[in-house]
C-alpha cells in the first residue's frame, strides 16, 4: 500500500510540475519555453521512483539507455519545428512521433555503447541545430487564440502522470534498457505541441521547439551524469548530479543570452 501511495504522489507531483512548466512556457516566449520544457521534469521523478525500487546498477543502465534514446528526441523536435508553421496539428504531432519511433528503433537495432551514444547525440544535435535555424530566427507571431479551455490542464497532467506511473510499475518486467527508453518518452513535448499549436500558432510553436533543441544538451548531460555517478557514488548521488547538471546548463544559457542578443544587434547594425 505504501508503494502505491508513493507512486500516486510522485505521478501527481510530476504532472503538476509539467503543467506549471508548460503554462510558463506559453507566456514567457520561445527562449524560456524551450529552456523550461527541457528540464528533467518528467524523467527526473520517474528515476526517483525507480531508485526506490532498484539498485544503482539498474539506474545506471537505465540512464545510459535514456541518454542513447535522447538522440531520437532531436529528431522529434526538428520535425515539430519544420512542420508546425505550415501543417495541421495532427500532421505535426504524428510526424514528430513517427520520427522519434523510427529513430529509437534504428538506435536499438544498431546497439551503441557509451562512446557511440555520445557521438550519436552530438551528430543529432548538430543536424537539429542546423535544420531548425530558420524557425529559431523567424519573427514569432502568436496567431492562435489564448483562451484556455477547461480540460487542457487536466489533459496535460493526466498524460505525464500516466507515463511516470507506467514506467515505474512496469520497470521490473521491462528491464533497464526498455525502462530507460520509456523514461524519456517525449510526453512533455507532445502534450505541449498538442495544446499550444491551436493557441499560439505554428510559428510560435516552431520557435519554442527550435529553442528546445538548443536547451536539450543540458538534459542529455544530466542523463549522462546520472549514468556515470550512480554506481560509484550511489543512485541518490547520481540523481543529485543529474539535477545539478541540468541547472548548471540552464544557468549557462541564461548567462549567454545577453551576449548572444548583443552580438545579434551588433551584426544587424553592421549589415545596415
Amino acid at each position: 500500500m505504501a508503494f502505491w501511495t508513493a507512486l500516486l504522489v510522485k505521478a501527481v507531483a510530476s504532472a503538476l510540475i509539467v503543467v506549471l512548466a508548460s503554462v510558463v512556457a506559453e507566456a514567457a516566449g520561445p527562449f524560456w519555453g524551450g529552456l523550461i520544457i527541457t528540464l528533467p521534469i518528467g524523467a527526473g521523478p520517474a528515476y526517483v521512483m525507480l531508485a526506490l525500487q532498484h539498485d544503482a546498477g539498474f539506474i545506471a543502465d537505465s540512464a545510459l539507455s535514456s541518454f542513447t534514446t535522447n538522440a531520437a528526441t532531436f529528431a522529434l523536435l526538428t520535425v515539430f519545428a519544420l512542420l508546425a508553421p505550415r501543417h495541421p496539428r495532427s500532421v505535426v504531432i504524428g510526424g514528430g512521433l513517427a520520427a522519434w519511433l523510427l529513430a529509437v528503433l534504428a538506435i536499438r537495432a544498431i546497439g551503441v555503447g557509451l562512446i557511440g551514444a555520445v557521438v550519436l547525440n552530438l551528430v543529432m544535435l548538430v543536424l537539429a541545430h542546423w535544420l531548425t535555424r530558420p524557425a529559431a530566427r523567424a519573427p514569432v507571431v502568436a496567431s492562435g487564440t489564448l483562451r484556455r479551455r477547461w480540460f487542457e490542464l487536466p489533459v496535460r497532467a493526466a498524460l505525464v502522470g500516466v507515463v511516470v506511473a507506467s514506467v515505474v510499475t512496469a520497470s521490473r518486467a521491462l528491464g533497464p534498457s526498455v525502462t530507460g527508453t520509456a523514461s524519456v518518452f517525449p510526453v512533455a513535448f507532445t502534450s505541449f505541441a498538442f495544446l499550444v499549436l491551436p493557441r499560439l500558432g505554428g510559428s510560435a510553436a516552431a520557435a519554442v521547439m527550435a529553442a528546445a533543441v538548443r536547451a536539450m544538451p543540458g538534459f542529455a548531460l544530466a542523463l549522462l551524469a546520472l549514468h556515470l555517478c550512480a554506481v560509484p557514488f550511489g543512485a541518490w548521488a547520481g540523481l543529485g548530479a543529474m539535477l545539478a547538471t541540468s541547472l548548471v546548463w540552464s544557468a549557462g544559457m541564461l548567462a549567454w543570452r545577453p551576449v548572444r542578443d548583443w552580438r545579434r544587434v551588433r551584426n544587424n547594425r553592421l549589415r545596415a
